[in-house]
């Protein structure tokens, strides 16, 4: 699944391109996990994290929960995912980055979505 608008993804792994992100616009999408009976799964008590990389492997930007990660209903499963406007800022026009985002439920840890962003230049400023 590719796309340029993904708002909502479920348990199931997603692949999500996020394709022409203009320089410091914000990045948002929401996250809802359910379990195999459609069941919202209830977030308290668990982390999750999204990195932003290079191809070459290196760190451009890291989200925790809390900061650009909000499990906006932890009981209901969602989890909000932001990169803020400041933060694409910097990142570099035509090149395109690798993410992945995971959900660590005390040992078991679940890559949720992955795939890559694709920043192109900010003409108004």
């Amino acid at each position: 699944m590719a796309t340029t608008d993904a708002t909502i993804i479920s348990l199931k792994p997603a692949f999500v391109d996020f394709v022409d992100l203009v320089q410091g616009d914000t990045l948002s999408f929401k996250v809802t996990l359910t379990d195999d009976a459609a069941a919202p799964i209830d977030l308290t008590g668990t982390e999750a994290d999204m990195e932003i990389k290079r191809l070459d492997g290196t760190l451009v930007l890291a989200l925790t929960v809390g900061d650009g990660i909000t499990f906006s209903d932890a009981e209901g499963g969602e989890m909000t995912v932001e990169v803020s406007a400041s933060d694409t800022t910097d990142l570099e026009p035509d090149y395109t980055y690798r993410y992945d985002l995971q959900w660590t439920n005390g040992t078991t840890i679940r890559t949720l979505a992955w795939g890559t962003i694709r920043a192109i230049e900010q003409i108004t400023d």
